[in-house]
């Protein structure tokens, strides 16, 4: 019993700065926005209960499902558009025949590892209307000058472009891993059966790379759910608030107007979406998803 329970202890030593790091920084603020999301509080006067009216007031709000609607539209395109270009240049980078592989790869994975504040104020330079970048390249074939960031038209395109180029290579990576883990056999009976590229890709590839992409769409899904760093520096969610979405605006009660307990409120519906999203997304992925 001794030597268990040494080795009970020792294991506890073990996990215990991450467990303690899960309880500080995730468990304990989710409670907490639970629990003051059931009051009146702007840090000023004392907290009073006022049960669901935080909950009730959101989903009356006008402002809220306006920026729901954005975010969801941000999603449905960064999503799928960063998914698909993250797999074709995993596929590019793990061809046999390229040279520089290395290269090609750090170059697509620098995006991710560069400070999206940093790099959202180049990003705010490139779409800038009168002397950017993009619209010198546009005007090259006689296209006119586009108010990217002051056109609501617009302003949410250029911050999508924005989050698709900080992701593909977060995506590259892990769809390169799950390439590189795929069993050589496999082609070559398919090339001794004379299949072509895209029925090895539709038989072999995609099927076996299932893993990968349930893994990689829901973790776009929550990045681009979050968005917020983009937003914050370059459009403040305008113009218009065509680029409010749900994270600026959840930023704007709990900063803007000290409304801490509907910020906490507007926190865990976030919440619970992206839970309910996951369970979905395992739930219907289950078939189509092989683990061998």
């Amino acid at each position: 019993m001794r030597r268990k329970t040494r080795e009970a202890l020792t294991g506890w030593v073990f996990v215990s700065p991450a467990l303690v790091t899960q309880i500080l920084f995730i468990y304990f603020p989710l409670g907490w926005s639970f629990f003051v999301s059931f009051f009146r509080w702007n840090l000023i006067r004392p907290m009073r209960f006022i049960g669901f009216d935080n909950y009730t007031s959101m989903f009356t709000s006008s402002d809220f499902w306006s920026s729901m609607s954005v975010t969801f539209i941000y999603v449905a395109v960064t999503v799928p558009v960063s998914i698909l270009i993250g797999l074709l240049l995993a596929l590019l980078v793990n061809l046999p025949w390229l040279k520089g592989k290395g290269v090609f790869r750090t170059f697509f994975y620098i995006p991710v590892i560069t400070s999206m504040a940093a790099a959202a104020v180049i990003w705010a330079w490139i779409f800038e209307g009168n002397v950017g970048l993009l619209n010198y390249f546009l005007s090259w074939f006689g296209a006119k000058s586009i108010n990217w960031l002051s056109d609501p038209d617009y302003a949410l395109i250029a911050l999508m472009i924005i989050g698709i180029w900080k992701r593909i290579g977060y995506n590259m990576v892990l769809f390169l891993a799950g390439l590189q883990v795929i069993p050589r056999t496999y082609y070559e009976a398919a090339d001794i059966d004379g299949a072509s590229t895209f029925s090895k890709f539709t038989s072999i590839t995609w099927p076996l790379l299932s893993p990968t992409t349930l893994f990689v769409t829901v973790m776009q899904f929550i990045a681009s759910f979050r968005v917020f760093v983009s937003v914050s520096v370059i459009t403040r969610g305008g113009p218009a608030n065509s680029t409010r979405v749900i994270t600026f605006y959840l930023y704007e009660n709990a900063f803007a107007y000290l409304k801490f307990g509907y910020a906490a409120a507007i926190s865990v519906v976030m919440f619970l979406m992206m839970v309910v999203f996951t369970l979905i997304q395992f739930r219907f992925s289950k078939r189509r998803v092989h683990y061998a």
